[in-house]
Formats: C-alpha cells, sequence, structure tokens
C-alpha cells in the first residue's frame, strides 16, 4: 500500500470509531445527562468537528480535514436524533422526519464541502440523497416503493450529468434496477387487473426514457443504458399487454415488443441487436435452465435414479414449464440472429449448444438414442480443428454428462467416451492440449468414482479413489491442474476428521513428488503444509492434550535436518517446518485450553529464545515466527486484565480514545513511515 493509502486508511478507521463512540454516547449513554447538557456536548462537539476542517486544509492536512469532515455528518445526523427525542417525538411521525433530517443533511453538507474547500462532502451528500424518498415510501404499497425507486433514479440522473461523480452512477444503477425489479414482479401478480398494469407499465415507460437519456449523454458503455431501456420499455408494454393476452401466446410477446423497438432504434442496429437479444432471451430463459438441470434435481429423482428404457421427455413430464417445439424454433431464432449479427462464433456455440439441450426432450427421444445422440455430436465437434468447435464439444459434452447421471450404465459410458475424446485432442492439437488433458483428467476421476460407487464399495473411501487418479495425473505438465481439483476434491468429501488426516498426508505425498521436479520445487511448500496439517489433525481427533510430546521429537529432527541444509537454503527452507511443527499446535492448544500456567510459561520462553536466536544470526524465519508466537502468547496472557480494565469505565470510552489516537497518527503518518520502514528493512535484511 501507498503511504497515502495507509494514511486514509488509519484516518477512516479512526473516524469510524468515533462515530461509533458518539452512538454509544447518544443512545447507550444518553439518560445520565440532562436536556441542558445533552444538547451541549452535541451540538458543541459538532460545531468543533466541522470548523476544524477549515484550519486543517489551511495547514495543508487535507486528508484529515476530509475524516473530520464525515465525522461531522454522522454528529450532525446524531443531533437530528437527538433532537426528535427530546423534542418532536409524538408531534411529527418518525418516517417524513427521518426523510427530512437525512435530506436537510444532504443540501447541507454539500454546501460545506464547497465552503471548506473539500472533495468527500459531495458524493457523501449524493449518497445520502438516495434515501428520502426511499424511506417516505416505506409504508405504502410496492406501486409507491417502484415510483420512489425510479424518481430518485431520476435524481441521480440530473446528480450524475451536474457532477460526474461516481456515487450518483452507483446510486442511478442501484436504484434503478431495484424500482424495476419491483415494478417488473408485481406486474406479473396480478394479470388480470389492468389498472395495476397500467401503473406498473408507467413506472417502467419512466425508467426506459431515464436509460434512453443516459444512452445519449453517455460516450462510452452506450450498451448498458441501451439494453437496460430496451428492458424497460418491452416489459412497459407488455405490463398492460399481458391482461388481454391469451397466456399461450406469452412466449410471442415480449420478442415481437422487442422486434418493434430494433426498429425504432435502427440507427444503432448492430448495439440494438445485442440489447433486443438479451430481452429476447430472458423470454426462453426459464426453459433453457428447466433443460440444462436435466433430471438430476427434478421432482427429487436424483442421480441414478432412472432407467434406459423411457423417453427423454418422460423427465420434464411435470416441469413447470415444458418445452415445445415453438420454444426450440424460438430460442435457435434469436440465438442465430444475435450470432449473426455481432458476427461472433462463439454466439454460434451457444446456440448450438441450446439446441441440442432442446432436441432430446422437445421431440421425446428414448433415452439411449439421445445420450448416442449427444456423444456423437460432441465428436463430431471435437474432429473440428477449430478451438470455437472444441468450446461446442465441451458444452455439448457437459449436457451429455447431466443427462448421462439419470442412469448408472450411461454415467459410465458418457464418462469413459469424455475422457478417450478429451485425450484424443490434447493428443492431436498442440493449442488444446492443456485444457483438453485436463479435461480428460476430470472424465477420469469421475469415471472412478462411478465405477467404485457402481460396485457397491464403501463410500468412505471415495476420497482415495481421487486422490489415486490424482497421483496417476500428477507427474506430467499437462495435467497438474485437473489433478489438483482432484485432490482438492478429494479432501473435501472426506466423511470425517480421521479420514481427513490420511488424505492430507496421501495429497502431501503426492504434492512432495511433484516436487521433484526442477520447475515444480516451490510445490514443496504445498506438501510441507499438507503433512503438518495430517499430524495435527490426527493429534486433535485423538484428543491429544500434551501435544509437545509428539510434536517436539520430530521438530527437533527436522531442525538437525534444516541445520544441515542452511548452507545452501534460506532460513523458511532450512527451519521453518521444524519451527513450525512445534510452535502453532501449541499455541492453538494454548487458546482452546486457557487454563494452568505451565504451557504459556513454557511456550513464551520457547518462542522468546527463538526470536533471541534468529536476531542474532540474522535469520527471518526463527525471528518471524518466534516474534509472532511470542506476542501470541502475551496477547493470551494479558487479555484478561485488558477485559476488566475495559469494563470499568463507559463503554465509547476506549473507543473514542482509540479514535483519536488512530486520527493522531494518520495526520503524522508521514513522519511515523520511517519508523516502520526501518522495522521492515530489519526484517528484509535477514536471511
Amino acid at each position: 500500500m501507498s503511504p497515502s493509502a495507509v494514511r486514509n486508511l488509519l484516518l477512516g478507521l479512526g473516524g469510524l470509531l468515533l462515530v461509533v463512540a458518539a452512538v454509544v454516547f447518544t443512545i447507550v449513554s444518553w439518560g445520565s445527562v440532562g436536556i441542558g447538557g445533552r444538547a451541549a456536548i452535541l451540538l458543541g462537539f459538532t460545531g468543533l468537528t466541522l470548523a476544524a476542517p477549515f484550519v486543517l486544509v489551511r495547514r495543508g492536512l487535507k486528508a484529515t480535514a476530509e475524516t473530520l469532515a464525515i465525522l461531522g455528518a454522522a454528529l450532525f445526523l446524531l443531533d437530528g436524533y437527538a433532537a426528535f427525542q427530546v423534542w418532536f417525538e409524538g408531534r411529527v411521525g418518525s418516517l417524513p422526519y427521518t426523510a427530512g433530517l437525512i435530506a436537510l443533511a444532504a443540501g447541507l453538507f454539500a454546501l460545506y464541502g464547497r465552503l471548506a474547500k473539500l472533495s468527500l462532502p459531495l458524493p457523501v451528500a449524493i449518497g445520502l440523497a438516495q434515501f428520502p424518498l426511499i424511506i417516505l415510501s416505506a409504508d405504502e404499497t410496492a406501486a409507491h416503493a417502484a415510483g420512489a425507486l425510479i424518481l430518485t433514479a431520476a435524481i441521480d440522473v440530473a446528480l450524475w450529468v451536474t457532477t460526474k461523480q461516481k456515487v450518483a452512477l452507483a446510486g442511478l444503477f442501484a436504484t434503478w434496477l431495484l424500482g424495476c425489479a419491483v415494478a417488473l414482479f408485481q406486474s406479473t401478480e396480478y394479470l388480470d387487473d389492468l389498472s395495476r398494469a397500467l401503473t406498473y407499465g408507467g413506472i417502467l415507460a419512466v425508467a426506459a426514457a431515464e436509460a434512453g437519456f443516459l444512452a445519449l449523454r453517455a460516450k462510452k458503455y452506450r450498451l448498458v443504458p441501451i439494453i437496460g431501456g430496451v428492458l424497460a420499455g418491452v416489459f412497459a408494454v407488455r405490463a398492460p399487454l399481458m391482461v388481454v393476452v391469451p397466456d399461450e401466446w406469452f412466449i410471442v410477446v415480449i420478442p415481437a415488443i422487442a422486434g418493434a423497438f430494433a426498429l425504432a432504434l435502427r440507427k444503432e442496429a448492430r448495439v440494438t441487436a445485442l440489447g433486443v437479444g438479451a430481452v429476447a432471451s430472458v423470454v426462453v430463459l426459464a426453459p433453457v435452465v428447466v433443460v440444462l438441470r436435466g433430471p438430476v434435481v427434478d421432482m427429487g429423482r436424483g442421480v441414478w435414479s432412472g432407467g434406459l428404457g423411457v423417453g427423454a421427455g418422460d423427465y420434464l413430464s411435470r416441469a413447470p414449464w415444458i418445452p415445445r417445439l415453438p420454444d426450440l424454433v424460438l430460442v435457435v431464432l434469436i440465438t442465430v440472429a444475435l450470432a449473426l449479427t455481432v458476427k461472433k462464433k462463439i454466439f454460434a456455440v451457444i446456440a448450438g449448444a441450446v439446441a441440442v439441450a432442446f432436441v432430446a426432450p422437445v421431440f421425446d427421444l428414448p433415452y439411449p438414442v439421445m445420450i448416442a445422440l449427444l456423444l456423437a455430436m460432441t465428436i463430431a465437434a471435437a474432429t473440428v480443428l477449430e478451438p470455437s468447435y472444441a468450446r461446442l464439444a465441451l458444452v455439448i459434452g457437459v449436457v451429455a454428462t447431466l443427462w448421462a447421471l439419470v442412469s448408472e450404465t450411461a454415467t459410465l459410458v458418457v464418462l469413459a467416451v469424455l475422457a478417450v475424446i478429451a485425450a484424443w485432442v490434447a493428443l492431436r492439437d498442440e493449442k488444446l492440449r492443456v485444457w483438453a488433458a485436463n479435461v480428460g483428467v476430470l472424465c477420469a476421476g469421475g469415471f472412478a468414482v462411478a465405477a467404485w460407487l457402481s460396485a457397491d464399495q464403501q463410500t468412505r473411501f471415495l476420497p482415495f479413489v481421487l486422490l489415486a487418479v490424482a497421483a496417476a495425473a500428477a507427474p506430467w505438465r499437462w495435467t497438474e491442474i485437473g489433478a489438483g481439483v482432484l485432490g482438492l476434491a478429494g479432501l473435501v468429501v472426506v466423511p470425517d476428521l480421521r479420514t481427513f488426516s490420511l488424505a492430507a498426508a496421501t495429497a502431501g505425498v503426492i504434492a512432495a513428488g511433484v516436487a521433484l521436479r526442477k520447475e515444480r520445487g516451490n510445490v514443496a511448500y504445498l506438501a510441507t503444509a499438507l503433512l503438518l496439517i495430517a499430524s495435527w489433525s490426527r493429534l486433535y481427533i485423538e484428543d491429544v492434550t500434551l501435544v509437545e510430546a509428539y510434536t517436539a521429537p520430530f521438530s527437533a529432527v527436522l531442525l538437525v535436518f534444516g541445520w544441515w541444509k542452511a548452507r545452501s537454503a534460506s532460513s523458511w527452507q532450512a527451519y521453518g517446518a521444524g519451527l513450525t511443527f512445534t510452535l502453532l499446535p501449541s499455541l492453538f492448544v494454548l487458546y482452546d485450553q486457557p487454563e494452568g500456567w505451565v504451557r504459556p510459561l513454557a511456550l513464551g520462553l520457547v518462542a522468546l529464545v527463538v526470536l533471541v536466536v534468529g536476531a542474532l544470526k540474522r535469520l527471518q524465519a526463527p525471528a518471524v515466527l518466534g516474534g509472532f508466537t511470542l506476542a501470541a502468547v502475551t496477547i493470551h496472557e494479558i487479555a484478561p486484565w485488558v477485559v476488566d480494565l475495559v469494563l470499568l469505565v463507559p463503554r465509547w470510552v476506549p473507543m473514542a480514545a482509540g479514535g483519536l489516537l488512530l486520527l493522531l497518527v494518520g495526520a503524522t503518518y508521514e513522519s511515523r513511515i520511517r519508523d516502520v520502514k526501518r522495522v521492515g528493512a530489519a526484517i528484509r535484511g535477514l536471511r
């Protein structure tokens, strides 16, 4: 981090602590002070806080001035809260009062930022301006909420045009999106209420106008407001239209409206085509999801719940939206038209994959025919020496795998064939070798798991099935990623901690074997970590409390090995494993079992010796590990006394003191950074 970033972080944290302290004082400690005292304390503190930035700016401490200005804004809102509690409660509604207070704070703070020549107050004021209208509509209907959000978005458009503040753009995105979402979903709730549909249609029409205005003023990224405007405009027309249009024509309505928008905006043909294509695709998203999820989660039937003698359409017979032939035609036509418009092969790939996913259930092909068709299309796409077709083969292979999970036999056949196809692509095409080889490894791992389960073997050994495939793939440079994924999967699916210990040890041995290759020497760190975790987890599961009896002897041996290797390696390679093997488990047990004094005393003395030896010998690993352990032991021992001390004073006092300290350090950070650099240089100077 740069010095300015660190300074701003310290100032921000200090200001945050002061704000929290002020909130706690106002809400918790309020009752012990009279009305006059309350007003004097808050108003006086607020006045001093807002006056200080004028002096700080003249002295060149602008970052500190910005922090105090934000603190002043928070205190102003607390003043308003206190005033409501004392004078206005029962006379004014809480929601109108809150909305008015926030609106007043936004206006005053924007003016204050200009007078004080500060940059942060304006974005903060814009952020506050997002809430008044929304708060006013909190107790009203959903239509009021949607209208408030869209009206706030209109204010954000004006603010962004006049100030170019990113906060206004972020607020515009959030309020516009939420307002459109509320109006859209509410418009679909009552398809027989024309007045309600017209109300939400009008709200969406205003949202479309806002997006259109933004698209005209934008110099780049015009696609985003165009798509948003088309989306809002389409659903603005759709809301009342769907009240009078029969349900079976629903799938045609939105593409037809989107086409009308395309004709109206033909000057922006390419960009509008993308927007229209995106909007029209929303219609077919539901059936696509239904098809691609297959029978795996449909109606709770699960994996391997079906047989080969059924039709593909049977698995979707009770789906909420059954794909039909018009759906298939519409999906393919929209996607192909989009692909032709933008002239990108990847869209053609998507169109082909969607078509493949739809063919089987739409025509209710027999299940074995569907699996054979998917595999044949995967092979056909893989034979073309073109990356786009290889991606198409991958997508079709994923669809085939999803459908294959219906049947045990199909799962074994599909995964085996896909592994062979991926290996063939890897051997044939050097450009695609890496990803094809890793896909093949993943398919091989899936096949091994399926074969193990098919043979009715115990599921608790599945981690070692995956690790066995990972071990076979790990030595080869092209298949390292797939081996790593399978190894991670093997550690994830362990049923208990005892099995995890053995699986982690196995994975550590595999990683140690990979580290023997010259270009993969750093994998030795991963192997060490896995072996350490394996031993520590075994100690934990066996409920060993005196861990040092098991770790210290091995640490001594590792330290001897490290001393032997120290002349040709860094201190981390030489002593890191030996020191970590004992210090960290002992530290973990110390915090897990805090009673007693022998372990903290012994561990603290050992850590002190390690730290001193590391400093004298200029060794980084002993110095860092010993210092970290000694600091952790010290914190563990003094924490109870610190807690008792903190509980003796009001709770806002420690936070306020910490906030003031951080503000002081942040304001003088440039003069303090030299001390930090000296410490860092001392550590870097160690070997």
